[in-house]
């Protein structure tokens, strides 16, 4: 069976895939997973405390895959996990001293270049680029949801 992809698509596709190249490069030089990489990047934009299971909703990955980064990153002192009182299983995941030390040296020079690149657009076109990407996470949801279905 053969597909056509038109071309546009096909440059569509490209872009997002050089990007997450972008960020596993990133997450590779400086000695961490992309999965670990993420999971410091919501734990910062979230000051340094997180429930795990905002991180899997952040990320879009799985429990388990969130987990075993975690695992990783406690058993190297960089985060801890304190669970809540009135549920056993909502663990919150916080940055030790350690890992808010990382995420400074990690995560502070890479927000910074992507916002430098993201203010390098002009208003309105940061403004299309997010509505037109929701627009088309929405008809990608709802068209792969319908397959499903059928």
């Amino acid at each position: 069976m053969t597909v056509k992809i038109s071309k546009e698509l096909s440059e569509f596709n490209l872009l997002y895939k050089e990007m997450n190249e972008i960020y596993h490069i990133y997450a590779k030089d400086n000695g961490v997973s992309d999965t670990v990489l993420w999971i410091l990047y919501v734990l910062s934009e979230y000051g340094g405390i997180c429930r795990q299971k905002d991180i899997c909703s952040e990320l879009h990955y799985p429990a388990q895959t969130v987990n075993s980064a975690i695992k990783w990153l406690e058993g190297r002192g960089i985060v801890r996990l304190e669970t809540a009182e009135e549920n056993r299983k909502n663990k919150a995941v916080l940055l030790t001293e350690e890992g808010k030390k990382l995420s400074e040296r990690i995560i502070a020079p890479l927000v910074e270049t992507e916002d430098r690149a993201f203010s390098g657009l002009f208003e309105s076109e940061r403004k299309a680029l997010i509505e037109v990407n929701k627009k088309y996470v929405k008809l990608l949801s709802e068209g792969i949801l319908a397959s499903e279905k059928s």
